[in-house]
């Protein structure tokens, strides 16, 4: 893979998006504790906690959550400037 350097963390960052979204849809149901609720909230946990740590206390949760997708695509941005900055053509 070319440019692995790149494209390594932007996939990374784009998983922890999609998994973030898949949280806020199963929002609703969050009173049943099954496996997949249970995994998505394990594997988005650090992301939400360290937004959480950034944010008032006073943010429900849904918006915690799109607040941590919104860094995250913040995070994937920067990521590209700073790739097209080097002079490395992504294609």
């Amino acid at each position: 893979m070319r440019n692995w350097y790149y494209h390594l963390p932007d996939l990374l960052l784009a998983l922890l998006s999609y998994l973030l979204i898949a949280r806020l849809l199963l929002l609703p149901f969050r009173s049943t504790q099954n496996v997949l609720m249970r995994t998505v909230g394990a594997l988005t946990a650090p992301v939400v906690a360290t937004v959480a740590a950034l944010t008032p206390r006073l943010v429900p949760q849904p918006l915690l959550l799109l607040a941590a997708l919104a860094w995250l695509y913040a995070a994937r941005v920067i990521l590209r400037v700073g790739i097209a900055a080097t002079g490395v053509r992504l294609g």
